[in-house]
């Protein structure tokens, strides 16, 4: 059974004549897919909302990760 979420793709290829932007064609197939389909891709809602995606370095206690773990399995009731 498929669902609309399933994770299988196709790949279909289209020659398009140069006069016809890229983008532009781009922008109206993501539409019609999405007005058709229900299917809105990551990029067309990070445009809507004005997001950018960003890449911060977290820096994470590595130790006091591990004690919190510790502590946590301390107190679960073993099994």
């Amino acid at each position: 059974m498929r669902t609309a979420f399933s994770s299988e793709m196709k790949v279909v290829a289209i020659k398009i004549p140069d006069w016809i932007g890229e983008e532009e064609l781009t922008s109206d197939v993501e539409r019609l897919l999405e007005e058709k389909y229900g299917v809105v891709s990551i990029k067309a809602i990070r445009r809507r909302l004005d997001m950018r995606a960003r890449i911060e370095r977290v820096e994470v206690d590595e130790k006091y990760v591990l004690s919190l773990r510790e502590a946590e399995k301390r107190r679960l009731p073993r099994a």
